[in-house]
Order: structure tokens, then sequence, then C-alpha cells
């Protein structure tokens, strides 16, 4: 773990605590949905998604509720895989490019008088990139791999439904800048992703 991260996981614990203390609330949420975008890769490829791909995230954090309220939140994704296909006569070349990631950042929320809310969040993003290349031909065959891991950055907004108090769901659409490197490569690009979210308040 990067110290980066490290300090600003205990940020993020402590100021919980101090949440807490204050009888304020804490958050967990996960969302299920589908990924897409593209990642340029070290010798000019280009990396897309061959149809949407799944995607996941689990968020914890803390909260100041009203109806204006505002929160911290960390937690962790999986923004899915991009492909590219090309031919290097007479071989055939597959790579897959899975990219995860854990956050830290802030959200903040806007609930009406009937149960319905929009929110928007932001933050840091620590992503990792795991570059599988798949080479067949008639003289060649491989598998070389590439790990790479970076800082980047995070958008979302979105809306949903308070079921009750505690339990609330809604869709969300968010938008991770993936900058990385590693193994002597480089990956930059963007992952949207488009999610169901259950959110639980406690």
């Amino acid at each position: 773990m990067s110290r980066k991260l490290l300090a600003a996981s205990i940020v993020v614990l402590g100021l919980s605590t101090a949440v807490h203390a204050q009888g304020q609330r804490y958050f967990v949420s996960g969302v299920v949905g589908v990924a897409g975008g593209r990642l340029d890769g070290p010798y000019s490829e280009v990396y897309r998604d061959g149809g949407h791909d799944a995607t996941g995230a689990v968020r914890v954090g803390a909260m100041w509720q009203d109806q204006l309220g505002w929160g911290i939140e960390a937690g962790y994704v999986d923004l899915g895989t991009a492909s590219e296909q090309y031919v290097v006569y007479p071989a055939n070349v597959n790579s897959d490019v899975r990219t995860r990631g854990l956050l830290v950042g802030g959200n903040v929320s806007y609930r009406f008088d009937a149960p319905w809310y929009l929110s928007a969040r932001g933050g840091w993003l620590h992503a990792w990139t795991q570059l599988r290349t798949r080479v067949d031909g008639p003289y060649v065959v491989g598998s070389p791999s590439i790990d790479a891991s970076g800082n980047g950055w995070y958008l979302g907004v979105g809306g949903g439904y308070d079921i009750n108090e505690q339990l609330s769901i809604g869709l969300h659409d968010d938008l991770y800048r993936v900058r990385t490197s590693g193994g002597g490569a480089r990956f930059s690009g963007y992952r949207e992703t488009v999610t169901l979210q259950v959110e639980y308040r406690y």
C-alpha cells in the first residue's frame, strides 16, 4: 500500500470517528452496472470495450445529513476490461486491460420534500491496470503481461429514491480518469460507469 493511500485512509477513518462522536451517521453502498471508455497504451494502442463490460463498487463513509447533506467516502471499484485485437503477420494478437482502483473523496446530496434525492461525488483514484496479451500464430505463441499503477481522479452525478430513513436506491453516472505506469509501459484514458446503487445508512 502506498504512503499516500495509507495517509488518505487514516484521514477518512479519523473524520468518520469524529462524525460518530457527534451522533451523525455512517453509510455503506454497493453498485453494479456497465463500464465503457478507452485507454491509450504504450505503443499507440487504443483499448476499448467490444461492448459494455460489467462493473461494481463498494463505498463506506460518514455523512452530515439534512436536506442539503455532505459526506466523506472511501471504497473499491472494478472498472471492467478494455480490449484490442490486431494482426502482426502471421500472428493474431489479443490484448485485454483490466482496471481496478481504490478511491477516497467526498459527496454532496440534496433531498426534496418528497423521498427523491440528487447527488454528486468526486475525489482521488489510485488505479491498477493489468495488461494480458495473447499471441497466436504458426511460429509464435505466448502470453506476456504488464502490471501498472498510478493516481487519477473521479467525478459522478446521480439521483434516486429514499425507501425509508436508512435505505435508498439510485442510478449514478461516474467518470474515472486513469493514469498508470509500470513495467516500462504507460496507460492513460477514461472509464465511465452507469450503475444501480443501493445505500444503507446507520
